[in-house]
């Protein structure tokens, strides 16, 4: 998986700062792009809640550390997966897909 910054909007200047938000991109080399908007506040939970090692935690750990007057420089930053593109770095069968509409099926 690959997630990019793309922009951030600070928060209005009558709420809180935790309130800014970034724009994302997350690749997960399907072919479908997902676009998101995340705030800081939401970040900085995850964060804490979350063990770090794929794209995503990785890009927020990165916006919860970064200080206010850098959250311009994060704009277009790209971050990886630590494991390999088509593992989930312990059985290899990540990302998982549906085999068939029946729910009874098992993931591949």
């Amino acid at each position: 998986m690959k997630a990019t910054i793309l922009s951030n909007q600070p928060a209005p200047p009558d709420s809180l700062a935790e309130i800014h938000r970034f724009e994302f991109v997350l690749d997960d080399g399907t072919g479908t792009l997902v676009n998101e908007r995340i705030s800081l506040r939401t970040a900085r939970v995850i964060v804490e809640n979350l063990p770090d090692g794929n794209a995503f935690i990785k890009m927020l750990r990165s916006i919860v550390a970064t200080e206010t007057t850098g959250y311009d420089q994060l704009n277009n930053s790209v971050y990886l997966d630590d494991h390999a593109p088509g593992g989930d770095g312990v059985d290899g069968t990540w990302p998982r897909r549906w085999t068939g509409s029946d729910r009874s099926k098992t993931l591949t």
